[in-house]
């Protein structure tokens, strides 16, 4: 069997936008956050979410959505710190959107996207940035009795990053810039991580201004590859953190026998752990938003690439299409690249 997953998707199915791992795992409450979440729950300056369930799809002007002009780099190296509120143009988008959390306790809904700096053929220190925003709150179906953020794909999000955004889209943003957890709080049995991760989050605006290459992943050295998963080493994971980043010749440490471990982990036998959160969506009968499918445990990666990303208290890396960012790619795709579900 390739995934343990497989023994409960069909639990999963309809909640992976609450998905709550127990063992000590993660808590949604606890991933990345974007700033507070708008008043009532809405999209961002929205103004809450309207009672029959619409609301705006992020557009739209926000009173005092304005800040100085500042470049991935500043917000990396610290030119602008936390707090700093700050118009970061002609970024390039790295990925598609996704959830990045649902809390447990508010119902509050983060969506991200990942952004390069503009005009690179390949990726570099202080290159990237997550960009957050709050969108609709998280609502129990009729007859149901548990919480589900909108369907990315299917339902309009409510926050101010277009759904159908995707890699090679051009962006100017407006947001501020924060590290978080800022003091993390982390025990037995997650890694004793001490290092949170630098985003631009409150995000009042990410409109799509037009289009350019996609730079190719940077090639970790091996030094790079065993700093993704430290848990002290702050000055490598704020110029690398966000990041897209490849790892070449890479084998598995195999889960119970099972290259997918997990909720969709791969563990590199380098330490690199690769995961799913970009792209997998439980709800979907899309392929593409399945978990990924190896099931040779003596596989060996001539490349894996994924941004790197704090996931609770784990560094790793996120891959954002299972077809593209593996070479041997999943075992069931049918094409070189995914196509995730879009809007019409």
């Amino acid at each position: 069997m390739s995934n343990s997953r497989t023994f409960f998707a069909s639990s999963l199915a309809l909640a992976l936008a609450a998905t709550l791992v127990a063992s000590g795992c993660r808590d949604d409450d606890g991933d990345v956050v974007g700033g507070s979440p708008p008043e009532g729950g809405g999209g961002s300056g929205s103004g809450g979410q309207p009672s029959n369930g619409g609301g705006d799809e992020g557009g739209g002007p926000i009173a005092g959505c304005e800040g100085p002009e500042a470049t991935v780099e500043d917000v990396a190296t610290g030119s602008f710190g936390p707090g700093s509120k700050v118009s970061v143009n002609g970024v390039v988008a790295m990925s598609h959107k996704f959830l990045v959390s649902k809390s447990s306790s508010t119902d509050n809904c983060l969506w991200g996207v990942f952004v390069s700096a503009p005009g690179l053929e390949e990726t570099a220190e202080n290159s990237g940035l997550l960009v957050l925003s709050y969108g609709f709150k998280a609502e129990i179906p009729k007859g149901g009795d548990q919480s589900f953020c909108p369907r990315l794909g299917q339902d309009p999000a409510g926050d101010k990053i277009p759904d159908n955004v995707k890699p090679g889209d051009v962006l100017d943003v407006i947001g501020t810039v924060s590290r978080f957890p800022d003091q993390p709080e982390c025990t037995a049995p997650n890694p004793p991580n001490q290092v949170g991760m630098l985003q631009l989050g409150s995000v009042c605006k990410a409109d799509i201004v037009g289009d350019a290459p996609v730079p190719t992943p940077h090639v970790l050295t091996a030094a790079e590859a065993e700093g993704i998963s430290s848990t002290t080493d702050e000055g490598f994971h704020d110029k690398w953190g966000a990041v897209k980043v490849r790892v070449e010749n890479a084998k598995v440490e195999p889960q119970d026998g099972m290259v997918v471990g997990e909720f969709g982990v791969i563990k590199l036998d380098n330490g690199v752990e690769v995961g799913d959160k970009i792209y997998y969506r439980g709800y979907s009968n899309n392929m593409c938003h399945e978990g990924p499918v190896f099931t040779d445990p003596n596989v060996t990666f001539a490349r894996v690439d994924g941004f790197h990303y704090l996931a609770f208290c784990s560094w790793g890396i996120q891959a954002n299409d299972k077809c593209a960012d593996f070479d041997p790619k999943s075992e069931d795709c049918t094409a070189a690249t995914c196509e995730p579900d879009f809007i019409d």
